[in-house]
């Protein structure tokens, strides 16, 4: 998202703390005054929004899906037009909101940035929303006698570059859209980032910030609608009472599905017709609906498992592994379950037979 003529108007922090060994968790310090950065810092802090949410970062754009009074999307929309002093009461709520959004013990502290401006030609509002995380060992400054966090402190925190351990987001007005909305989607483009989290696989941000949080999840797109069906299959065929070697043949279907079928759509009652017995076809549309998968056909879109794709990888009980490209595993490689020595109650074991249909060229 471009990110032109970017203005900030207010900011204030509130601080967080990590939930105690018992994972009882403790109330956030309230600030009452707003951060005032210098015109160089502010500049400063600009380019680090930009850096986190503007075109060219790793924010991605997400659904609002929690629009109840008390989630956090529907007090974006009431506070942003507050005045300032009803609105350094009401940010208190984002830091609490989060407070109860941090769940697990090992998530850290830190400081939560809640800030106002406008973007864009013309001006639209918008308010963004930093946690930068905090250890122990880096020892806060808080004034002793205000109990505001020290600017010196902020600074350090948010606008050296060496601090990358921001989650980040920023909600802001679209261009046009009708008063009063039923879908706050329609008035709000939220994008996510988190510093700590690459989009590889499609993930961009940690579940407890963008949804227990935020209230928002990803746009089912259709790369990520791929991902979920290739994952619900294997677990599907993994937990199969069936051969290695079976599970083995409709592991290289699954494959063959997704990557060589030149199909644009794809479904799961046609795959499960192409390459599983009857008697199982019912179960795999189960496990494909109970996992959220649409029952209907929908585009292919292979760009989050790519990688996946490109290898099979077999691995036995020993730390032995077998590891082929996709494309020839087939047809070089077969994989039956044969009958070895028995054990010591004297019950036959079972084996693996793989034949390898090439020569050995090195070993190591």
């Amino acid at each position: 998202m471009q990110l032109l003529n970017l203005n900030i108007d207010r900011i204030i922090i509130h601080q967080v703390y990590q939930r105690d060994t018992e994972g009882q968790k403790k109330a956030a310090m309230r600030s009452h005054e707003f951060t005032r950065f210098s015109s160089d810092a502010m500049e400063t802090f600009k380019q680090r929004v930009i850096e986190a949410l503007g075109e060219g970062s790793r924010a991605v754009q997400m659904e609002i899906v929690h629009q109840e009074p008390a989630n956090l999307p529907q007090i974006v929309d009431r506070v942003i037009d507050e005045s300032d002093d009803t609105f350094a009461v009401s940010s208190y709520d984002f830091a609490t909101l989060l407070t109860d959004a941090q769940q697990m013990k090992s998530i850290p502290g830190g400081i939560v940035v809640v800030f106002t401006g406008t973007q864009g030609h013309p001006a639209k509002k918008f308010l963004g929303i930093i946690k930068a995380e905090t250890h122990s060992a880096y020892e806060k400054e808080i004034d002793d006698s205000t109990g505001e966090i020290s600017l010196k402190y902020v600074e350090e925190v948010l606008l050296t570059p060496s601090s990358k351990l921001y989650k980040t987001a920023g909600f802001f007005e679209k261009a046009s859209y009708s008063s009063p909305c039923s879908d706050l989607n329609e008035k709000w483009t939220v994008m996510v980032s988190d510093s700590q989290i690459n989009k590889a696989g499609g993930k961009a941000a940690a579940r407890y910030f963008y949804a227990d949080f935020l209230g928002c999840g990803y746009p089912q797109t259709s790369a990520r609608t791929t991902k979920q069906f290739y994952e619900s299959a294997k677990d599907f065929i993994s937990g199969l009472d069936a051969p290695e070697s079976k599970k083995s043949d409709y592991i290289n279907a699954l494959t063959t599905y997704l990557k060589v079928d030149t199909s644009s759509s794809i479904s799961t009652d046609d795959f499960a017709e192409k390459y599983f017995e009857t008697e199982i076809q019912d179960a795999f549309s189960e496990h494909m609906e109970s996992a959220g998968i649409p029952t209907t056909s929908f585009t292919k879109d292979i760009e989050h498992i790519s990688s996946n794709l490109k290898f099979r990888k077999v691995r036995f009980s020993k730390n032995v592994k077998i590891s082929a490209p996709s494309d020839s595993f087939k047809e070089l490689i077969n994989i039956s379950t044969i009958e070895g020595d028995s054990d010591e109650s004297g019950m036959a074991t079972e084996w693996t037979k793989v034949i390898i249909k090439d020569k050995i060229v090195t070993q190591e």
